[in-house]
C-alpha cells in the first residue's frame, strides 16, 4: 500500500469513530497509515504540509468541504494524491465524485488508490474546488459563520437571516473583450454540480471538463426571487426563473466596494475590489 496519511477534523462529532475505523480497516496492511487530528481552522494546512515533507503519497481529508479545501490547497500541481472521507455536513465535492458517505465503502475506494485528474478553480491567490460566489449565497455563508451549530438546520437559519440582511451590490464582469454590468441576486462560479446536501445551482458542471460554470440571477421583484428560491430548493429551474448560465475558463470581476465572498463554504473579506477567476485543468489528482 502507498504511504497514506489521514487528516481528521477533530471537531467532527464522529472523529473518534473515524479514527478507529481507519486503524481497523488497514490493520493487516504492511504499511499502516498515519492518522493526524486537525484541531482548528488552518491546522489542517500545517498538517498537510508536514505530511508532504514526511513523504506521504496520498493525503486523505476526513471532514467536510472546509477540511477538503485546506488539504487540497497544498496538493495542487503536485505528485501527491488526495483522498476524501466525507464526514462533514454538506460534503459537496465527495457527492460530486460519488464517494459514499458510509465509511467502509469510502475506505474501500481509498484502498484501490485509483485516481483521476480534476480541475481546480482559482480566485486571485486562493484555490477552490467546489465554488466561489458573491451576492446572496456569500451572505448566507457570512450568516452561517455566526451560528455555533453546524449542519442543514444551521444553513436554514443562516438562509433566513441572510434574506433580511442582504444588500445588493453592482459588479463589472469582464471575459475576454466582453464587459457586462450586473447587480446580481446570485452570482456563482462552480467547478461541481454540488452545493452540498445534493443541492445545486449548476447541474451540468463537471470537474473534468476544463471549464467553470457561471450562474447569474439578476436583481428582480421579491416575488420572482421567492419563486426562484422555491424551485431551486428542489433543484428545479423552470424557464421563467430567468437564470443566465455560461461556461468559461477565466473572468475578471470588479466591484466599487471591497469584496465579500464565499469560497468552498468559507467566509472571506478581501482587501481588493477585483477578483480574477480562472480554471486550472487537471491540476489535482483525486482518488475516486
Amino acid at each position: 500500500m502507498r504511504k497514506m496519511h489521514f487528516i481528521v477534523n477533530e471537531l467532527s462529532p464522529n472523529a473518534n469513530k473515524v479514527q478507529a475505523e481507519i486503524v481497523s480497516f488497514f490493520e493487516n496492511q504492511e504499511n499502516r497509515p498515519v492518522v493526524k487530528l486537525s484541531k482548528y481552522r488552518g491546522h489542517t494546512v500545517a498538517l498537510a504540509i508536514a505530511s508532504i515533507s514526511e513523504g506521504a503519497q496520498i493525503i486523505v481529508a476526513c471532514g467536510g468541504d472546509g477540511t477538503v479545501n485546506e488539504v487540497a490547497q497544498c496538493l495542487v500541481n503536485s505528485n501527491v494524491k488526495m483522498g476524501v472521507l466525507p464526514i462533514g455536513s454538506g460534503n459537496g465535492l465527495a457527492r460530486h465524485l460519488q464517494i459514499p458517505t458510509k465509511l467502509p465503502a469510502a475506505l474501500k475506494i481509498l484502498a484501490r488508490c485509483e485516481s483521476k485528474s480534476m480541475d481546480v478553480g482559482k480566485a486571485n491567490d486562493r484555490y477552490f474546488f467546489c465554488n466561489v460566489s458573491v451576492a446572496f449565497s456569500a451572505q448566507v455563508i457570512h450568516c452561517y459563520d455566526q451560528i455555533p451549530q453546524r449542519g442543514f438546520a444551521a444553513y436554514t437559519r443562516a438562509f433566513l437571516k441572510a434574506i433580511s440582511s442582504f444588500k445588493y451590490a453592482s459588479f463589472e464582469l469582464e471575459e475576454k473583450d466582453n464587459k457586462l454590468r450586473s447587480t446580481p441576486f446570485v452570482l456563482m462560479f462552480s467547478n461541481t454540480d454540488q452545493l452540498g446536501y445534493n443541492k445545486t445551482l449548476t447541474p451540468d458542471a463537471s470537474i473534468f471538463d476544463g471549464k467553470l460554470d457561471m450562474v447569474r440571477v439578476e436583481k428582480s421583484h421579491p416575488l420572482s426571487l421567492s419563486i426562484f428560491m422555491f424551485f431551486a430548493f428542489f433543484n428545479k429551474f423552470p424557464s421563467f426563473s430567468k437564470i443566465s448560465r455560461e461556461q468559461l475558463k477565466e473572468l475578471r470581476l470588479q466591484s466599487s466596494n471591497q469584496l465579500k465572498i464565499q469560497l468552498d463554504g468559507e467566509r472571506l473579506e478581501l482587501d481588493t475590489h477585483t477578483l480574477d477567476i480562472k480554471v486550472l485543468p487537471k491540476a489535482l489528482e483525486v482518488i475516486c
